[in-house]
């Protein structure tokens, strides 16, 4: 397993489970699909020409051939002008009418923005800094964007400019470069480095939970590609509740054994459902049971710790996963 570390040295390297430093070759954007605006391609450079119609406000998107959920975007962006005009990234994408992130340079009069597009109430600011007077028109910056679940960085030629922590899970895996205003824009040199997404699992460290984590979560999820993540097995300094919070922020989905009333298990739940985030209840018992009061209305995989109760978990629990995925 595999998974992306902003802590080492080595952007382009990743680390594996057993700590060991990977490299991982990104892969060339060479096709692409004109979805909104005018576009010129060749190889992995784009040129982007203004908006299908004369003083439109619509963006103009090139969508990339590679799909993407987790891992590194990059892209080399040169504007002609800096004011009225935006260049950069956009993921999570589906169509033109559902949610997408967009990482850019010059947006909202900033120097380097992440927006989100939500259709029921438009553009919104996630998080924005520098002024718009210092990008300088006709530079070459080298834009790249890290996610992980809900979190997403930006980086400017190998200086970190923004984190943050998108407002609802990034559902759709359309990825490409964004454009705003009239004026032209060069894109060169873009690249899709992808890696697998995070479920993270809430539940007691004791027995009788143990054999649920080690026989049923562990290969359920890792067999669907999955990277798994226990707070117990997380290592290194650090407050515990940071890297709870941390760790779903960066998942796609919680998987949690609720049968207990635990303060730690209903907050890191409690937690994860303030993000949205797509949750999987395991109860131990029979279905129907009641459940404490404040989950008693989410569904969730009742079972028992019989051979058949053991291959339900399983079935729905892959069921559950495979959704999230978007399988």
């Amino acid at each position: 397993m595999i998974s992306i570390d902003a802590n080492i040295a080595d952007p382009d390297a990743v680390l594996s489970d057993e700590g060991e430093t990977v490299e991982v070759n990104p892969q060339p954007v060479k096709k692409w699909a004109a979805i909104a605006g005018r576009w010129r391609f060749a190889g992995t450079s784009a040129h982007y020409d203004g908006p299908d119609k004369v003083g439109s406000e619509a963006p103009g998107l090139a969508r990339a051939s590679i799909r993407f959920r987790d891992g590194i975007l990059q892209t080399r962006v040169k504007l002609s002008r800096t004011e009225r005009t935006a260049g950069g990234l956009f993921f999570g994408f589906q169509s033109m009418d559902s949610p997408y992130v967009t990482v850019q340079l010059g947006a909202f009069g900033r120097a380097y923005v992440i927006s989100e597009h939500r259709p029921e109430i438009g553009w919104f600011q996630t998080a924005a800094a520098g002024l718009l007077s210092n990008l300088n028109a006709q530079d070459e910056y080298d834009l790249r964007v890290s996610v992980t679940g809900q979190s997403v960085r930006l980086t400017v030629g190998d200086v970190e400019v923004l984190s943050t922590v998108v407002s609802s899970p990034i559902e759709g895996t359309g990825c490409g470069l964004y454009a705003w205003g009239e004026e032209s824009i060069t894109f060169t040199e873009t690249t899709v480095e992808s890696a697998d997404p995070k479920v993270f699992v809430i539940m007691p460290f004791s027995e009788p939970f143990g054999p649920l984590y080690r026989d049923v979560i562990l290969p359920v999820a890792k067999k669907l590609g999955f990277e798994v993540i226990r707070v117990d097995e997380v290592v290194g300094p650090g407050l515990i509740i940071s890297d709870i919070q941390r760790q779903i922020e960066a998942s796609h989905a919680v998987v949690a054994e609720v049968s207990t009333p635990k303060p730690n298990v209903f907050y890191e739940w409690g937690y994860a459902d303030a993000l949205r985030k797509p949750a999987v209840l395991l109860v131990r018992g029979q279905e129907g049971q009641a459940m404490p009061f404040d989950i008693r209305g989410s569904r969730a995989i009742f079972y028992d710790d019989t051979i058949g109760g053991k291959k339900t978990v399983e079935r729905k629990l892959r069921q559950h996963l495979k959704a999230v995925l978007g399988e």
